[in-house]
């Protein structure tokens, strides 16, 4: 799954659907996966923040500390964004804790 979503000779719907699948699969393998999606700035931007997603769909454990990390550290400032935006669906405490980071920042 990985190495399809990261072909751009493949098309960006089958890529889309590999990131897809890959956040159903069990695991925290799939959880790493995805990270190495979105960290990898040769794919897609489309792709890699449909990995954002797929990391919010997995389980709370795994997805709010990956989320953060792309917050953090993602060099795409749109793809810092859509973590962000699904940080803020997970209503997690550690997400809220990042918030309050970010907005009181000097």
């Amino acid at each position: 799954m990985i190495k399809i979503a990261r072909n751009a000779d493949i098309p960006r719907n089958t890529r889309n659907s590999s990131v897809f699948w890959l956040g159903q699969a069990a695991g925290e393998a799939a959880t790493r996966g995805l990270n190495q999606i979105v960290v990898d700035n040769d794919v897609d931007r489309e792709v890699r923040e449909q990995a954002v997603f797929a990391l919010s769909q997995r389980p709370r454990e795994e997805s709010v500390p990956a989320l953060i990390a792309v917050a953090r550290t993602n060099k795409d400032p749109e793809v810092r964004k859509k973590a962000l935006f699904w940080l803020g669906q997970s209503h997690d405490p550690r997400a809220i804790d990042l918030f309050e980071e970010l907005l009181t920042k000097r």
